[in-house]
This record gives structure tokens, C-alpha cells and sequence, in this order.
């Protein structure tokens, strides 16, 4: 009995008495029809993004998209997944000359620029007629310098022109109302009819007389330099007369200070002829003297004389707006 025992487990585990190592145990078979794994449901695919772009931006490729707002990029569509669609060829639209000069162009308002006028400059009130005298004229004996080494010469009657020129320039700019005594060049001394003209003269607003001068000092003759001293600006009054001094400090005042020259200072007489037989406040400036050999130099300069002409517009000023 137990014999057989022993046989029934040696058969059952593969092995005999006289086999201790019995062959190995077979692997079992795989099951031709496995059992699927449970059904996980594929999520549907998401339909492409639409991206609209707007046709009024000035966009040339698709680099501007990218640079320009990358975050409106949709799903990309490869080119196998593209449905071909067949577009019908259209003639491309021609538009004569004639026809596009007949189309409206609308502008709009907002886009104008407004134009701002320029603000209105103040319009001077006139207070007095300026009577400016150019003193002599070109056949006036004397009035001229030495001749310098180059053959020229300082003429008195140029000099004068120049300046009430330069004036009138400027007063006319501003809007002050003023009288030229002695347009004319090709006169003498004159002057009883320079004094005759001034009193004349028809305005509504009151008169004031500046006669423009250059100077001389005395000389061995009129070939000769002065003595250098004899340089500088003066003006002259009517002995006696207040307004006549005010007029003329002014003058004096800005005349050196324009200049830079030596104040030779206010000087009375009751003398000089245009500025005893005015009916009118007046004064005679004297600018430098043009037998002095370098000051005479100097007023030949351009720059020199334009210097003088605004002292003398500025003391024109000073008295439109104060009075006298």
C-alpha cells in the first residue's frame, strides 16, 4: 500500500524511483482570444479655430501675424486635410482716368488740421508827424571829408540820406506817421525852403522836427584833417525852449548809447535856422564828425550807421509812447 503512495506522487510531480529529475513542465498555451481591455471612448478632435483677421491692417505676410499677435493662431491645417476648391477666374476691374476723377473723395473733418491765424499785431497809435531833415544838399559847398589815400571821400549829404532812410524804413514797419523834408539830392543848403516845407506840412496830429547832421571841426582847410579830438555825438536845441531840450535829451541819450561814441552832451543856440524859424518843438543832431579821420572811416561802415539810425528810431519810440 504505501508502495503505491510513493508511485502516485512521483507520477503526479513528474518524476520516478529511477528518474530523479524529471523533465521540465511545459508552459502553458496563450489563449488564442484574450479577453480586450475595457472600451475607452476617444475624445472627438476639436474642430479648427477661426481666425479672422482684419483686412484694414496692412499685414504682408504670415510673419506679421506672428509678430504682431501670435495668440490669434488657431489649429493648423496640414495640406493632405484641405479640401480643394476650385475658384472661377475673374478679369481683373479697369477704371479710366475719366471715370476715377469722377469719384467723390470724402475726407474726413477730424483728420484736417485746423489752421490758427496768426495773432494781429497791435496797430500803433499815432501820436505825432515826424519831420525828419536830411540837411544839405549834394551842391551844399564843403560838407565833405579829406580825401583818404584811395581817392575817396566822406560826403555830409549821402551820410544824412542814408540815416532818415534807414528811419523811415523802420516807421514805416511800425505805423508812425512822418514827413521827408528833402527827398530831392540834387539841391544846396536850402534852408528856408526845408523850414518853409516843415511848417507847411498839413496834418491832424502835432509836429515834431529832427534835422540829421554829420559834424566838422575846424581845419587848416578843407584838404586837412581835424585835430583828433573833435569826435562824438551832440545835439542842438533852441536856446530857451523846454520841450526843445526834452527832445533833444532824448535823442542825445540814445545816440551814445546805440553808438559807443563820445557824448559831447546837449548844446543851445539861437542860431541855427531850421531849428529857430520851426513852428514846431525841434532839435539838430550832430553824429560824429567826418573831417576827424577815423571816425569819418567809421561812419562809412554799414554797421555804423545802422547803429545811429535806431538810436534815432529808438528816441522816436521812447517819445510816441510818453509824449513829450
Amino acid at each position: 500500500m504505501l508502495q503505491k503512495l510513493i508511485e502516485f506522487f512521483q507520477n503526479l510531480f513528474g518524476g520516478t524511483k529511477n528518474n530523479p529529475n524529471p523533465s521540465p513542465r511545459p508552459e502553458p498555451r496563450p489563449d488564442p482570444s484574450p479577453i480586450p481591455p475595457p472600451h475607452i471612448p476617444t475624445p472627438p478632435r476639436p474642430e479648427p479655430e477661426v481666425v479672422e483677421i482684419n483686412e484694414d491692417e496692412t499685414i504682408s505676410d504670415g510673419a506679421d501675424i506672428m509678430t504682431t499677435d501670435p495668440d490669434s493662431i488657431g489649429t493648423v491645417v496640414f495640406p493632405e486635410e484641405l479640401e480643394i476648391v476650385e475658384v472661377e477666374e475673374v478679369s481683373p476691374i479697369t477704371i479710366t482716368d475719366e471715370e476715377l476723377t469722377d469719384i467723390p473723395v470724402v475726407v474726413d473733418p477730424s483728420l484736417i488740421e485746423e489752421e490758427i491765424p496768426e495773432p494781429e499785431k497791435p496797430v500803433h497809435k499815432k501820436r505825432y508827424t515826424w519831420c525828419l531833415d536830411n540837411g544839405h544838399g549834394r551842391f551844399t559847398a564843403g560838407k565833405r571829408s579829406p580825401k583818404f589815400e584811395n581817392g575817396n571821400r566822406f560826403f555830409e549829404y549821402e551820410f544824412n540820406r542814408d540815416i532818415v532812410k534807414r528811419i523811415i524804413k523802420k516807421l514805416d514797419e511800425v505805423g508812425i506817421d512822418y514827413f521827408n523834408v528833402v527827398p530831392e539830392v540834387d539841391t544846396d543848403n536850402f534852408l528856408k525852403g526845408r523850414v518853409d516845407r516843415a511848417n507847411a506840412y498839413q496834418t491832424d496830429l502835432p509836429k515834431l522836427f529832427v534835422s540829421i547832421h554829420s559834424n566838422a571841426a575846424r581845419s587848416e582847410s578843407s584838404n586837412h584833417w581835424a585835430n583828433p579830438g573833435a569826435k562824438g555825438m551832440e545835439t542842438w536845441y533852441y536856446t530857451g525852449s523846454t520841450r526843445g531840450r526834452k527832445l533833444a535829451s532824448i535823442f542825445q541819450k540814445h545816440m551814445v548809447k546805440y553808438t559807443g561814441m563820445v557824448n559831447r552832451g546837449l548844446k543851445s543856440t539861437r542860431k541855427l535856422y531850421v531849428i529857430k524859424n520851426t513852428s514846431m518843438s525841434a532839435c539838430l543832431t550832430e553824429n560824429g564828425f567826418y573831417n576827424h579821420k577815423k571816425e569819418a572811416i567809421e561812419l562809412m561802415k554799414d554797421e555804423v550807421r545802422q547803429s545811429i539810425a535806431d538810436a534815432h528810431i529808438a528816441a522816436i519810440l521812447e517819445i510816441e509812447k510818453n509824449g513829450l
